[in-house]
């Protein structure tokens, strides 16, 4: 049979791996799982007259706890969304601030909700693009009414959300995070205003925070403001406001400002939620010397941030866990036992509680006890969505193994 040339069967042959290696991806995406991070709502709002869509992110352990959690409210959606809960997510991960709930608005018409009315002088040409901008804004008033009589509400009538609010927007919603202190400063227990547009009426937002600041001397909360490599002025205004907090911010209000050079206008919030989170809980992080204590000092170290953030905060049933864990890996086969009976007390309803406790029996040679705790496991996970059922199983499956062979 008459074979092609030599560099063309090369080529062919190529060809021939490469659409394998397609066919081959092809499957695997075919079978593959979607990576989900949050979930869609919505609700019609009578203030502005419109469906107002949302994206909604729960913590891990949402479905499977009776736990109440903080609620970051998002502004910008579409753009923010990711980054936003990846950050919440590690840093809560890693004990730095609490596990919170993140509802982000999606916009519809960006400029009219996130902007107060314009009543200076029309901006011209001096910068760029200035003078456009300002065209359709002014709705900032409504937008406030709409997240105070109705989103708020609706949130915490549906999900199960602790007494503490924190509003995060970057450039106009920035701006909407300023004027929300400003004219509702009640509503948001922290404020986070990435590169917020300071500049918008002649910097009348700062102005009215003076005038805020004068008449609420007994003002409390948490403000953190960051500022990208901006133009001179988004600076000028910014440096205004940093003045006036520096200078006339009662004593209750707590803030921070960062002028952060090497990001621009578009990278700005990545760096900002990392730093204004950790801002907002410095001290949510247990020390090690409080943890080598036992749980009495970190039910203290809890019972000391409760009166700081005005509402009671127990300690989290995952860092319970991982003391146990942490006694276990130690070899402290009786303290572990301790700890997680303890978890069990506080958290009857979590299945993992009843898992954790039964390694902890298993590795006391506990063994008709430990089976006793993972069947528990797997019954309260009964009807969830427990991504664990599986782990309870295989541990169930194991024991019951054991106590067969006699062991």
């Amino acid at each position: 049979m008459k074979t092609a040339p030599q560099p063309l069967r090369r080529r062919l042959a190529f060809c021939a791996l490469m659409l394998s290696a397609l066919g081959l991806l092809t499957a695997s995406v075919g079978w593959a799982e979607p990576v989900t991070i949050g979930q869609t709502d919505s609700l019609f709002s009578k203030v502005l007259d419109e469906q107002r869509d949302l994206m909604v992110y729960l913590p891990d352990g949402y479905a499977t706890s009776e736990a109440t959690y903080p609620v970051l409210y998002l502004l910008d959606a579409r753009t923010r969304f990711h980054h936003t809960t990846g950050t919440v997510a590690t840093l809560s991960d890693i004990g730095q601030i609490p596990e919170m709930i993140v509802v982000a608005v999606r916009n519809t018409d960006r400029t009219r909700d996130l902007t107060p009315p314009w009543t200076g002088p029309a901006p011209d040409d001096s910068v760029p693009g200035r003078a456009g901008a300002v065209e359709g804004g002014g709705g900032a008033g409504n937008f406030l009414r709409f997240l105070h009589e109705e989103l708020v509400p609706y949130v915490e009538g549906k999900y199960r959300t602790a007494p503490f609010r924190i509003l995060v927007g970057h450039s106009f919603g920035g701006l909407f995070a300023v004027h929300a202190l400003v004219h509702d400063p009640d509503l948001f227990d922290a404020v986070l205003a990435i590169s917020p547009s300071l500049w918008w009426d002649g910097g009348k937002s700062v102005d009215q925070a003076q005038a805020l600041f004068e008449k609420r001397p007994d003002l409390h909360g948490r403000l953190f403001m960051t500022l990208a490599s901006e133009g001179a002025d988004m600076l000028e205004q910014y440096r205004r406001m940093e003045a006036l907090l520096k200078y006339r911010a009662p004593a209750g209000l707590s803030w921070h400002s960062r002028v952060v050079d090497g990001e621009d206008h578009g990278s700005i919030p990545i760096v900002s939620v990392h730093a204004g989170l950790k801002a907002f809980f410095p001290r949510w992080q247990i020390p090690p010397f409080v943890r080598e204590a036992g749980l009495a000092a970190v039910d203290a170290h809890y019972a000391s941030l409760s009166g700081e953030y005005g509402y009671a905060i127990a300690t989290p049933e995952g860092t319970i866990n991982a003391m146990g864990y942490e006694a276990l890996g130690g070899g402290e086969t009786d303290k572990a036992v301790e700890i997680f009976r303890a978890n069990i007390e506080r958290y009857p309803s979590s299945a993992n509680v009843y898992d954790s406790l039964g390694e902890a029996l298993e590795a006391a040679g506990k063994l008709a006890e430990a089976r006793d705790n993972y069947t528990r496991a797997l019954k309260v996970s009964e009807g969830s969505n427990d991504p664990n059922r599986a782990a309870y199983q295989n541990h169930l499956d194991g024991v019951t193994a054991k106590l067969a062979e006699g062991k």
